[in-house]
């Protein structure tokens, strides 16, 4: 049996400290949770609530982690038949013998497949939504985790804080792996497509946040020629220079949500002939709205390239009307816009090969400060923070303030 320490959602804006007690069953895993990045979904939750959480509340939140296993059940070699992702398959006994000490982290979705394509719609269980997540000390990983292929074990030279983000990175690369940008045509002039950055092309990113940064990451190293970030202030500007340098350039443009519509209009006029000037009348290829805010996502829209082709990804989800958006791009199909939701777990297992090959760097995109179970979860959940990602050490057992 395990005390475990959690952060337990009940409801929006009531989440308790409270000891939990695990106990490993014998289809089941123990994770000692060593970090646990906060997604900006999980902050949502705490401040609205969420469909598909509230009625399985009680729940601990928490998916963005890096663990070690403490204990193995003893019939878990013995869950060969494969669900979700491993659907149709043999789990093999290598990927079945697990180890106390192993490094893992957990594909928080674990969905079911067509094709190889992640779906939507009845996955077979998430990780924090359903059932209890990593804003805990101690977590249970259950048959339906282990037989999807969801647990992902990581080398010892990758840090805690490359593993916590590997899921968001996963997240962001899977809206890369997405998007189409036209190759050619056949005889009949059947389209061919390319998926993913276009390679020499330019790419813009809306937002100076974690998940932000990481994309424009994954940009460059995708081939993308010029990555321009637009963010809000002076001082979200320092931050992405100080952390990306020279990868990206990086433009100042002032908040504007406040203004009518009309006034906003203008104010994006202004961003998009500078943007015009910057680019040589080029715009952008590739256009990431890495933010909930519906007016990015509509200035999203006025970035696309009119020298040809351009994809555009919805990176932050948002429940709001984007006024004034203008499709005509998206109708003359010289534009495709795409959402994005998770991440399959075959994008995952890419990023941590990424990870352990030095070919990706996620290391300086957690926020210093770590939060830990004195500390009160609203302080955890409540702030923007506007810059890096909060995390959360499950063994820190003392508050500091920053």
């Amino acid at each position: 049996m395990y005390r475990s320490e959690a952060f337990v959602y009940h409801a929006p804006g009531d989440i308790r400290r409270e000891t939990l007690s695990l106990e490993c069953g014998p289809e089941d895993l123990i994770v000692r949770v060593d970090l646990c990045a906060r997604c900006g979904t999980d902050r949502t939750i705490f401040l609205r609530g969420h469909p598909k959480v509230d009625g399985h509340a009680p729940v601990v939140l928490g998916h963005e982690m890096a663990g070690r296993i403490v204990e193995v059940g003893g019939k878990v070699k013995a869950l060969v038949t494969g669900l979700g992702y491993r659907e149709g398959e043999r789990v093999s006994d290598e990927y079945l013998d697990f180890q106390p000490g192993q490094r893992v982290t957990v594909q928080s979705r674990a969905a079911r497949y067509a094709r190889g394509l992640m779906l939507m719609s009845e996955p077979v269980t998430i990780l924090s939504f359903y059932i209890n997540g990593a804003y805990s000390q101690y977590m249970r990983i259950n048959s339906d985790l282990i037989r999807t292929g969801s647990v992902i074990r990581v080398p010892e030279s990758i840090s805690d804080e490359a593993v916590a983000l590997a899921e968001p990175a996963a997240c962001a690369l899977e809206s890369i792996f997405c998007t189409p940008h036209p190759a050619g045509l056949n005889a009949d002039g059947r389209h061919h497509y390319r998926a993913g950055i276009l390679p020499g092309g330019r790419c813009c990113v809306i937002g100076s946040g974690t998940v932000s940064m990481i994309y424009a990451r994954l940009a460059r190293l995708e081939g993308a020629d010029q990555v321009v970030m637009l963010v809000r202030s002076e001082g979200k500007a320092s931050l992405v220079q100080r952390v990306l340098g020279d990868e990206v350039s990086v433009e100042v443009v002032s908040a504007y949500s406040d203004l009518s519509l009309p006034e906003k209009m203008e104010a994006e006029n202004d961003i998009v002939e500078r943007l015009h000037e910057i680019t040589q009348g080029h715009l952008f290829d590739d256009v990431v709205a890495a933010c909930a805010d519906p007016d990015a996502q509509r200035l999203m829209l006025r970035l696309y390239s009119p020298q040809g082709y351009a994809v555009g990804a919805c990176f932050g989800g948002t429940r709001a009307l984007v006024d004034g958006a203008d499709m005509d791009a998206n109708h003359y199909r010289m534009a495709k816009t795409i959402g994005s939701s998770g991440c399959s777990t075959r994008t995952l297992e890419t990023v941590v090969r990424w990870l352990s090959q030095g070919r990706l760097s996620l290391d300086g995109f957690i926020h210093p400060r770590r939060y830990g179970f004195d500390d009160k979860p609203e302080e955890f959940f409540g702030p923007a923070r506007g810059g890096l990602k909060p995390a959360l050490d499950p063994w820190k057992q003392e508050a500091v303030t920053e």
